[in-house]
């Protein structure tokens, strides 16, 4: 979620001029030749004011739509009066922001509003993380929450502005939580939302947890700053609590979660809550807005990014959501092989050394959202195919570097596509990876007999396999599609290759894992542990790039809601699916399956002794344990297109 700030507010920090979809050059001296802000206090239902800069054009010889950007982020520069008095200079201190992903607005003369969510700047009330949804009906008079915020905003705006009726919402990350909400808000006058990234559920997939592992080196980080309350309103963040500038691997090796969490002792309520709440009970249910995305009336465009490191859950599941509660709902979804809010950079073309092709953002901006918004607030233009997919395939810099990725962009009717069948490859017990179901047409079962066994490896707490093979203070987003040539010479990395590829093997939706493993320890009692599963693509100059990867605690292999242990000695079953992807393994490549028991630290080391509550683990609960991986019986799910 921090890099939302990069993304969305300070890719223009310089003054950069950026040609709109009408050839409009779109800088700060055009933005003060044609409009002005407004910065008001806008009053909620119950009483709290919430801070609002209102970008509205000077000469539009006719009536246009309201953008709406609802965000805990700062909207500097900020020039109200802090007795609520609207800013005499009016012509001056605009937004980067107006000028990157908002330039195709700007240059149609909407009106653009952004506006602080309450409790956080100068916005009046008390802020809370994820603040659970209440539906209308469940909602007395007066109760307040983001839904009724967006409500009451837009009942002002209508009123206070020259518009044409028709409001738009969008948002990346956290804004794009606010999105979802504004759909839940049912406003009449919203007839286009567009949730990019959106923050959807901290405890299944997005930022917080991965399946209920803690995402430590992002939340404790981020929340240290995030997650602390403010006294007063004020125009300025609060700052982190933790900061450092050694190696995060080396930062945080060796620390219990009890130890961590005391430095924090009660200065975070958020981060003292989520470790009061392991599993996955009312506290994360009520935080988990798409339950609730029935009968949706405006259009929808979800965004996400394949290689998103903190969101990437939740769009698709945002999506398959809507899709299913909603059925009728003119539902959209634009996805690429996009950072976190990569989109919004209309000059993006590569991740570490991974290239996609150039500028995919601008393509995107002009061809599918502006488009998309435009058909349902002005009524003109066509709307966006349903489904807008630019894949990964080819990323060598020799191949893809300075090649427009307009010449790969796909089209489907719905995501998955309709033609995607799920075919297996099987882990040995060597180091190859049996390919033969992909590669023969139809799906047939394989023939012949598996090779039985197990390959095991030893998981030690104070030696944990590193997420990245990188030192760094901070997680780097481009793991996403890092090499993964280190693992393969660790000992606690099994590492299974499949054949070179003569033919090429496209893959479109999620990623399915059955595992069949055995703990065992020296330890006696009850036992826990991580699964790690990696889907690598081997390119022939040697780089290992994920392709997509994610874990699953052991705890929870039969249910989210409960925890149970894994007895010392015994084989468990592991299946779990991972978020989608799109990508095209080509010829001369290879399939590479990686598994392992920690990803440090990405993700917390799993203690390996089973505890009621994990985040209660000291240092010597903290033990090695044997993991042994069954043959054949060990897949992966491939969703294959023909």
């Amino acid at each position: 979620m921090r890099n939302i700030i990069i993304t969305a507010f300070l890719i223009l920090s310089t003054a950069i001029s950026l040609p709109a979809q009408n050839g409009t050059d779109i800088d700060q001296k055009w933005l003060e030749a044609n409009y002005t802000k407004r910065e008001v206090m806008i009053p909620m239902r119950d009483g709290v004011r919430l801070y609002t800069a209102v970008y509205e054009p000077l000469t539009v010889d006719h009536k246009t739509p309201l953008m709406l950007l609802r965000t805990p982020y700062s909207l500097k520069p900020y020039g109200i009066d802090t007795d609520d008095r609207i800013n005499e200079n009016k012509r001056v201190h605009y937004m980067v922001g107006i000028g990157n992903d908002m330039l195709n607005y700007a240059a149609d003369g909407y009106i653009i509003v952004y506006q602080n969510v309450r409790g956080r700047f100068l916005s009046g009330g008390v802020y809370e993380n994820i603040r659970p949804f209440r539906p209308v009906d469940m909602n007395p008079g007066t109760y307040a929450d983001d839904a009724t915020d967006t409500y009451d905003t837009i009942e002002w705006l209508l009123d206070n502005t020259e518009n044409n009726g028709n409001v738009g919402v969008k948002g990346v990350s956290y804004p794009g939580f606010y999105a979802t909400l504004a759909i839940l808000s049912r406003h009449p006058a919203i007839k286009a939302v567009s949730p990019q990234a959106p923050v959807t559920d901290w405890f299944m997939g997005d930022d917080a947890h991965h399946n209920g592992a803690l995402c430590l080196a992002d939340v404790y980080r981020f929340g240290s700053s995030m997650y602390r309350e403010r006294k007063s309103p004020t125009t300025k963040g609060l700052s982190a609590l933790f900061k450092t500038d050694e190696d995060i691997y080396e930062y945080f090796k060796g620390k219990s979660i009890s130890g961590l969490s005391a430095f924090f002792g009660d200065s975070l309520k958020f981060w003292n809550q989520m470790m009061q709440h392991p599993d996955y009970d009312d506290f994360w249910i009520s935080r988990e807005p798409s339950l609730h995305l029935t009968d949706v009336n405006p259009a929808v465009l979800v965004t996400g990014g394949f290689y998103d490191a903190e969101d990437c859950y939740g769009a698709f599941r945002t999506y398959s959501m809507i899709k299913k509660l909603s059925p009728d709902t003119e539902l959209y979804i634009a996805a690429g092989p996009w950072y976190h809010g990569g989109w919004d950079n209309r000059t993006y073309n590569h991740m570490a050394d991974a290239w996609f092709g150039e500028a995919s953002g601008a393509w995107y901006q002009d061809n599918v959202e502006y488009p998309f918004f435009r058909h349902y607030l002005e009524a003109k233009g066509e709307a966006p195919a349903r489904v807008n997919i630019l894949p990964s395939g080819e990323t060598s810099v020799q191949s893809m570097q300075g090649v427009p990725s307009d010449k790969f962009w796909k089209t489907y009717s719905e995501w998955p596509p309709a033609e995607m069948t799920y075919r297996t490859v099987s882990l040995s017990s060597t180091d190859s990876l049996d390919c033969r179901n992909i590669s023969q047409a139809g799906g047939r079962k394989l023939s012949g007999k598996l090779m039985k066994g197990e390959r095991s490896y030893i998981s030690d707490p104070l030696s944990p396999v590193p997420y990245m093979d990188i030192e760094s203070s901070s997680r780097n987003k481009a793991y996403m599609v890092a090499d993964q040539s280190f693992a393969i010479w660790r000992n606690d990395v099994l590492t299974y290759f499949g054949p070179e590829l003569t033919d090429t093997l496209h893959l479109a939706g999620k990623v399915k894992v059955s595992i069949s493993i055995r703990l065992t320890s020296e330890h006696k009692g009850a036992l826990d542990g991580d699964i790690i599963v990696k889907l690598i693509d081997v390119r022939p100059d040697g780089y290992c790039m994920l392709v997509r990867g994610d874990v699953m605690p052991l705890r929870y292999r039969k249910t989210f809601t409960e925890p149970h242990p894994v007895k010392n000695g015994s084989s468990v079953r592991v299946e779990y699916e991972m978020p989608d992807i799109d990508h095209y393994f080509i010829p001369g490549h290879k399939l590479m399956i990686q598994v392992q028991s920690s990803w440090f630290p990405l993700i917390a080391m799993n203690p390996q002794t089973y505890l009621p509550n994990q985040y209660r683990a000291e240092v010597s609960d903290y033990q090695p344990v044997t993991v042994s991986v069954k043959a054949g019986s060990s897949v992966i799910g491939l969703p294959v297109c023909p």
